[in-house]
Parts: C-alpha cells; structure tokens; sequence
C-alpha cells in the first residue's frame, strides 16, 4: 500500500470512528481500519460485481456502514456466537455489526457464487473466523450443517418476511433478530407465523423516509 493509500485510509477509518459515536458505538481505531479497507475492496471491485449502485464514497459510508451501525447499536456490545447476515451481497450490514460487537463471528449467506467469492476472500484476509456459504437459504433445514446462531441480520433480501419465521430454530436462545425494512413490518410482525419473535423496538436510519432497523428478540418456546 502506497503512503496516500495508506493516508486515505486512515481518514476513512477515523470517519467511520466518528460515525459509530453518532451512535453511541465506542469503535476503536483499528476495528474501524478493517471496514475502512472492506469499504475499498467493493468499491473497487464494483466494474466486475455490481456490490452496490452507490458511487461516491460519503454515499458509501452513511447507506452501508452507517445504517449498519444504527443496527449494531441495538444489540449488546458483549453479544457473542455467530451472527448470520442473510443475503449478505457486499456484506452489509453483516460485516459491521459483527465488528461492534468483538465476539461476534459472521456467517455471510450470498446465492450468487462471484459474489460469494469475494466475500470469502475479504473475509480471509480481514475478518478471520468468519464464513461464507453460497447458497439459497429459505428454511431451517438449508442450516442444519451451520452452527446455530446468535443474530440474524437482513437488508434488503427478497421474500424475508415469509423466511426470517421458519428460522427461529436455528437461533439460540435469547438471539436477536435485526432488519432493515419500512413501515411494512408493522403488519408483518403481526402474522401468526412471527409470533416467535418479540419486537424490542425500531431505530430510525438518519435521512431516509420510513426505513427503521426493527429488533425482534427470540420468544422462548
């Protein structure tokens, strides 16, 4: 890495402390070094993936890692096990949530085996301990060769509302449930079949209209 590489990432690191206080997250420098550099591989890997549509690294920062901390901060710090971000993609919002809280291992879903490959090779590199699977996961019995989690994080993947339910075996007890979704999950969290989960409360994600994280803890059966 040249010295202005090295320079840039330092400032973006620091940013990224600044915006977990926002927060109220006690990020520490070299934590946030890891999301700063994860930061760099997909922008730089976009031409090749389409990770994301987002172009300038400000946008980057608040719509990926901002609202990921705005997540993490509805979990305790000390959380521990593993943490399963379903449809991970770019490995938003898995990867920074796991990081706030140290004893969190990530456990990144993706589908599409490029997208999956370049998760797996960033994670080597900066988080390791964590894992990759590259494949669909619609029902408890996708993860019964994975390790029972402690977290489940989603953002943004198609048919959860029908999907998170048929996963709460797979959570341990006491787990969490964390998701980025609209005014919709009103009525979802509703239904008959989420009746495992308890809804905790919702943070709202600074400058978006009607976009919360919702914290749902596991009901113990």
């Amino acid at each position: 890495m040249n010295q202005r590489s090295a320079s840039d990432e330092q400032t973006l690191g620091k940013q990224i402390v600044e915006r977990a206080k926002t927060c109220e997250i006690d990020l520490d420098l070299d934590r946030a070094l890891l999301l700063a550099r994860h930061m760099r591989r997909v922008m730089d890997a976009e031409l090749s993936l389409h990770l994301t549509s987002i172009k300038t690294a400000d946008e980057f920062l608040e719509r990926h890692i901002g609202e990921s901390l705005e997540g993490a901060a509805m979990l305790d710090p000390d959380t521990a096990g593993w943490l399963l971000d379903l449809g991970s993609g770019n490995g938003y919002p898995g990867l920074p949530v796991a990081t706030c809280c140290g004893e969190l291992r990530p456990l990144l879903a993706e589908v599409s085996v490029r997208k999956a490959e370049f998760l797996r090779a960033v994670t080597d590199e900066l988080f390791p301990g964590g894992r990759v699977i590259d494949r669909q996961i619609q029902r408890a019995e996708d993860l019964a060769d994975d390790p029972m989690v402690s977290v489940i994080v989603t953002r943004a993947m198609g048919n959860w509302e029908r999907v998170l339910p048929r996963l709460a075996t797979r959570i341990s007890p006491g787990g969490s449930l964390l998701v980025w979704a609209g005014e919709q999950m009103e009525s979802v969290a509703g239904r008959k079949a989420w009746q495992r989960y308890r809804l905790m409360g919702r943070r709202a994600l600074p400058g978006r209209e009607r976009s919360w994280v919702w914290h749902f803890s596991l009901v113990q059966a």
